[in-house]
């Protein structure tokens, strides 16, 4: 996969951030978790033939044993970051936005619980 990690993981810790951790790299895919604010997510990283993609899901959402790449890309939960121009910079940006939803649709949730 020709996707530079270290520089993407630069990006996102930029961007806000907290930790990002891979746990899973394979030739298709790549699986990062990562913490913003008070949310953890699990971030999967595809290359497609024109685009750079990703996949962002709450961890919680997904049982550890299934955070592997074939499963995450068919898992129904999560929202979709795109870059048209494979441009990591871009694509960094779209998952802090996406990420933010993720965050204020489980604070509502834990507010709507109380």
């Amino acid at each position: 996969m020709n996707i530079d990690v270290e520089t993407l993981k630069g990006l996102l810790l930029q961007k806000g951030f907290e930790k990002v951790f891979i746990i899973e790299r394979t030739h298709g895919c790549l699986l990062l978790l990562g913490r913003l604010r008070e949310i953890d997510v699990i971030i999967g990283i595809y290359l497609g033939l024109h685009s750079i993609y990703a996949k962002i899901i709450e961890s919680g959402e997904v049982l550890e044993p299934y955070w592997r790449c074939d499963y995450m890309e068919y898992f129904p939960q999560g929202l979709y970051a795109f870059s048209q121009t494979k441009n990591l910079e871009e694509l960094a940006q779209t998952i802090v936005t996406k990420t933010e939803i993720i965050l204020k649709r489980a604070l509502s949730k834990a507010k709507a619980n109380q």
